[in-house]
């Protein structure tokens, strides 16, 4: 919900005119950066919230240069739902060290729900956008915050981390229920 009211003042668009890249392309390297990240951060040190942010950054322009440009479609809608997946996990794969692999999972599920459900309730007729709250940009930047933390805290901002995302699923999914006749 915070995203989508931070949507309305923020215009990317202005920017997205000036990029000569094709969106899909910046979807897809957003992807590839979250990906490339998982053994760098793992195996390497490096930090986490180097990958969440240029990830996250090509995430939100890739949308605004599609529609600047007059190149949105349906294609790229689906690419960008599909990669954000991939990068969603990803995500939580550079806090394997410091968490317990069972809250990961758990985190996991409850962020690929909050997407299924808006994804199959649109599918339905039902309208989901800005139901609820822990939304992509919301979750990205709770991990990139959570990312500057480490020793004791981190396990415990990743519990909670996936309690608000399975919170947040479980309130869209009646949300969107309650909508469907």
């Amino acid at each position: 919900m915070v995203s989508e009211r931070l949507r309305r003042y923020v215009r990317l668009e202005g920017l997205g005119r000036l990029m000569p890249v094709d969106p899909n392309v910046l979807t897809l390297l957003s992807a590839v950066v979250a990906w490339l990240g998982v053994p760098l951060v793992l195996l390497h040190g490096v930090p986490p919230w180097l990958f969440i942010a240029v990830s996250g950054v090509l995430d939100a322009v890739d949308g605004a240069v599609a529609r600047a440009r007059g190149l949105a479609s349906r294609r790229g809608a689906f690419l960008d739902s599909f990669a954000d997946r991939y990068t969603d996990a990803a995500y939580l794969l550079y806090f394997w060290r410091q968490a317990d692999p069972l809250i990961l999972l758990v985190a996991m599920v409850g962020t690929f729900t909050i997407s299924y459900a808006r994804c199959r309730g649109e599918a339905l007729g039902a309208e989901v956008r800005g139901v609820g709250f822990m939304e992509r940009g919301e979750r990205v930047a709770y991990l990139f915050v959570a990312s500057f933390f480490g020793g004791d805290l981190l396990p415990w901002l990743l519990a909670a981390y996936a309690v608000l995302v399975n919170a947040a699923a479980l309130y869209r999914g009646f949300a969107v229920f309650k909508k469907l006749k």
